[in-house]
């Protein structure tokens, strides 16, 4: 932490020196206006808050979706980024809540757990809605991929084991209140 820091003082110094460095009435010499100690505290705390943003969970809205009987409280992700960004760093997730990724267009999928802190369950489901198969994946900072065998459109991750103690199968019918399109 200390080597970035250095190197993020050494930048800073260097791309916006002219607004740390101000000429003196010297022949030619110049006077710092920061001195190191206080740009290296500004780096520390721009790191911070960086860090900060990474950790922060995303706001979605949210469905109440129905898979065969039961009722899920699901966020909606349905931009490139809302579903690059998924569950990372949630720390819980409530039984009956979930996060349903809608895709453009069906196709092959694939999830990983990269920076998820939980286990999970991803359902595939068809264009249709109809699950096709679900997989429980387990935190290994994305090292394993979990790939759709068959096109989906849509993928819903549940808490882990949520599927099987259900005994949900495959051509269980997933139900929205109104239709949901992928960007």
């Amino acid at each position: 932490l200390m080597y970035r820091a250095a190197n993020l003082v050494s930048d800073v110094q260097s791309y916006f020196g002219a607004f740390f460095v101000r000429r003196s009435t010297g022949a030619g010499q110049f006077k710092p206006m920061l001195k190191h100690t206080q740009i290296a505290r500004f780096a520390v705390i721009l790191l911070f808050f960086t860090a900060c943003d990474a950790l922060r969970t995303q706001h979605l809205r949210t469905e109440v979706i129905e898979l065969g009987e039961y009722k899920i409280r699901a966020e909606i992700a349905s931009t490139p980024r809302e579903r690059e960004r998924g569950l990372m760093y949630r720390t819980s997730i409530g039984e009956e809540e979930g996060m349903l990724f809608v895709f453009p267009k069906a196709s092959p999928q694939a999830f990983w757990m990269k920076n998820t802190l939980i286990p999970l369950d991803v359902g595939y489901f068809d264009e249709q809605g109809f699950l096709i198969e679900y997989f429980t994946m387990t935190p290994d900072d994305g090292v394993r991929t979990y790939p759709s065998s068959e096109p989906a459109l849509y993928a819903l991750e549940m808490k882990a084991g949520w599927y099987a103690k259900r005994g949900l199968r495959k051509y269980t019918k997933l139900v929205f209140p109104r239709s949901l399109e992928g960007l």
